[in-house]
C-alpha cells in the first residue's frame, strides 16, 4: 500500500527548481547584473534628458512670447509630462527587456541561495554520490567521539571538504554531549569564507535587480521614490554586515 501524507504530515518545502552556480558562476552573474543595470540607468539618463530639454524648450518659448516666469514654468511642466507620456509608451520594450533580464537572473539563483544557505548546508553537499564520500563513511561509521575528532581535525588542516561533509554527517547523528567537535565550526573552518563570498554574490544580484527596478518606476511616474530607496539602502547595508566582502565581478 503506498504510503500516503497524514493531515498533520507537512511535506518539505523546495526552492524552485533551478541551477546551483559555484563562485565563478556567481561571480559572472554578478557583472551581467551590474552591466544590465548599468545599461538600464544609461538609457533612463538619455530618456530625462531628452524630456527635460522639450520643458526647457517650451518653457523658453514660452518667455520669448511674452509669458511671465510663472507661466513660462508651468508651460514648461505640462510639456514635460506630455513628453515624459510619450517617451515612456516609446521605450517600455526596450527598457523592459532589460528589466526581464535581470528579472531572470535574481531569480534564476533560487536554488543556488538555498545551497549556500550556511557553512553547514554548503558542507553537506560536499562530495554527495562520490565513491570517496561513500568510502569515508563507511570507514568512520563505527567511529567514537575521538576518533571523529582527528578525522575532524585531519579535513580541517587538509581543507577536505568531503572528508569534512562525512564527519559532519556523521556528528549530526550523535548526541550533542558525545560531541568532542562542533560540526558548525568544522564547516566554518572548511567552507565559510565561501558562503559569505557566494551569499554577498546572489545579494548583489538581488540588490542591482531591485535598483534598476526602482529607478524604472521612478522614471514612469516621474516621482523620486524616497521609501523605497531608503528600504533599498538597508537591504544593502544589512546585506554587507551578514555577508562581509562580495565576490569580485569578473572582467
Amino acid at each position: 500500500m503506498p504510503a500516503t501524507l497524514s493531515p498533520d504530515d507537512t511535506p518539505p518545502t523546495l526552492p524552485p527548481a533551478g541551477t546551483l552556480y559555484g563562485l565563478p558562476e556567481l561571480a559572472e552573474a554578478v557583472t551581467t547584473a551590474t552591466q544590465l543595470e548599468e545599461r538600464h540607468g544609461k538609457m533612463v539618463e538619455r530618456l530625462e534628458a531628452a524630456i527635460l530639454k522639450e520643458a526647457q524648450d517650451a518653457a523658453d518659448s514660452a518667455r520669448r512670447a511674452g509669458f511671465d516666469r510663472v507661466d513660462a514654468e508651468n508651460a514648461g511642466r505640462k510639456m514635460a509630462a506630455k513628453a515624459r507620456s510619450d517617451v515612456r509608451e516609446m521605450s517600455d520594450d526596450d527598457r523592459w527587456a532589460i528589466l526581464r533580464q535581470l528579472d531572470a537572473l535574481a531569480s534564476g539563483l533560487s536554488a543556488s541561495e538555498a545551497l549556500w544557505a550556511s557553512p553547514i548546508v554548503a558542507l553537506a553537499r560536499a562530495g554527495l554520490g562520490t565513491d570517496k564520500r561513500t568510502n569515508h563513511m563507511a570507514q568512520l561509521s563505527g567511529a567514537g567521539p575521538a576518533e571523529l575528532k582527528t578525522a575532524a581535525t585531519l579535513a580541517a588542516a587538509t581543507s577536505d571538504t568531503v572528508l569534512g561533509a562525512a564527519v559532519a554527517a556523521l556528528l549530526d547523528r550523535m548526541p550533542r554531549k558525545q560531541r568532542t567537535v562542533s560540526p558548525g565550526e568544522l564547516a566554518e573552518r572548511l567552507v565559510g569564507d565561501d558562503v559569505r563570498q557566494a551569499r554577498a554574490a546572489i545579494a548583489a544580484v538581488k540588490q542591482a535587480q531591485q535598483r534598476a527596478l526602482n529607478a524604472d518606476r521612478e522614471f514612469a511616474s516621474g516621482r523620486r521614490n524616497a521609501t523605497a530607496r531608503i528600504s533599498q539602502a538597508l537591504v544593502q547595508r544589512d546585506a554587507a554586515a551578514r555577508s562581509g566582502d562580495p565576490v569580485e565581478a569578473a572582467s
